[in-house]
């Protein structure tokens, strides 16, 4: 099943890649430079970012919120230039993708106790703020995270006539892969004329690198309109480090760090497209994406849980990119 899966993820992979092909660059009747702008609007899915739980006790009932980061769709570019060789030798394309995006979420006066998950529980620093069983003192709590993300292509496209209104475009490459992750948690809780502070912060990250290949279906219904469709799979050798820190009021420190260089990492991509090609030297497209980044996501410090209580990470592995895109590709040359 892993290996099937694997070879179909494949098959789609190099689909999306070759969508990514401008139309008119992959035609064996066109030789020359082209480049491509493509701006999208992208909603990360899956973080899981975990970052404390709200436990209230009165008994004999008790209730645990788990408190977890909303992360907001961000606005997102692509771009790439490459030559295509012209008389069905295929293309040449280079290609960067970025994301960059931060979240913040607030909660005041919060009762109880509240129990921090992004480091957990730590051997010097206190591990949470106020009582489960004492609703009395306001609980103030600030979560942050910070997600960067980016991908360099080098991508060899051949184009192969499959039908009278049908092409596939063979995708070929090399991938480089960046994941970078920071999440943050501040608490204080107030007794009275005093207060307390508790803070938990960390931060990791993945560069991967590996071959890439993929296949997409070009069906053209007008001289003017085609929908491209298809998928690409990059499997990559990832670099992971990361830490992680943990500090009370008074002065208690507790500091975590890893460094792991054998992590299997693994990017699916899938696209759907509307192309409206060959006005002049231009083609304009519209469609939906989805990037699935597998392995080198993984939190490589997962917070100590004893006795945080029964709702914890769910342990992600996996998340996704989906972007709704569109852009526009431009040829330097002749037809």
């Amino acid at each position: 099943m892993q290996m099937t899966r694997l070879a179909v993820a494949g098959v789609a992979a190099c689909a999306m890649l070759a969508i990514a092909t401008p139309s008119r660059a992959a035609d064996g009747d066109y030789k020359g430079w082209f480049a491509a702008l493509d701006v999208a609007m992208t909603q990360p899915n899956s973080l899981d970012q975990h970052y404390a739980n709200h436990v209230v006790t009165n008994a004999p009932v008790s209730t645990t919120e788990r408190l977890v980061m909303e992360n907001d769709s961000h606005t997102t570019w692509r771009g790439s230039v490459g030559y295509s060789f012209g008389k069905s030798l295929g293309s040449l394309r280079v290609s960067y993708w970025n994301f960059d995006n931060d979240d913040e979420n607030t909660k005041n006066g919060l009762l109880g106790g509240v129990y921090p998950t992004i480091v957990g529980y730590g051997f010097s620093a206190s591990p949470y703020l106020g009582y489960a069983s004492n609703a009395t003192y306001p609980i103030d709590v600030t979560a942050t995270s910070s997600i960067k993300a980016k991908t360099v292509d080098i991508d060899y496209v051949r184009p192969m006539i499959a039908g009278e209104k049908l092409s596939v475009r063979w995708i070929a490459g090399l991938r480089v892969a960046t994941y970078e992750e920071d999440q943050g948690f501040s608490g204080t809780i107030t007794y009275g004329l005093g207060s307390y502070t508790y803070t938990q912060n960390k931060n990791f990250k993945s560069t991967a690198k590996g071959p890439k290949v993929g296949v997409a279906a070009v069906f053209e219904f007008t001289k003017h309109f085609q929908m491209v469709g298809g998928m690409s799979v990059s499997f990559l050798q990832a670099d992971t480090k990361g830490t992680a820190r943990a500090v009370d009021s008074g002065g208690n420190v507790d500091n975590l760090s890893v460094n792991d260089d054998y992590i299997r990492g693994e990017i699916r991509d899938y696209d759907l497209k509307a192309v409206w090609a060959g006005y002049g030297h231009l083609d304009y497209y519209l469609g939906y994406s989805a990037s699935e980044w597998n392995g080198l996501v993984a939190d490589p410090l997962p917070a100590s849980m004893t006795g945080i209580g029964s709702v914890q990470s769910r342990g992600r592995d996996t998340i996704a990119f989906n972007s709704l895109h569109g852009g526009v590709i431009f040829r330097f040359g002749k037809k």
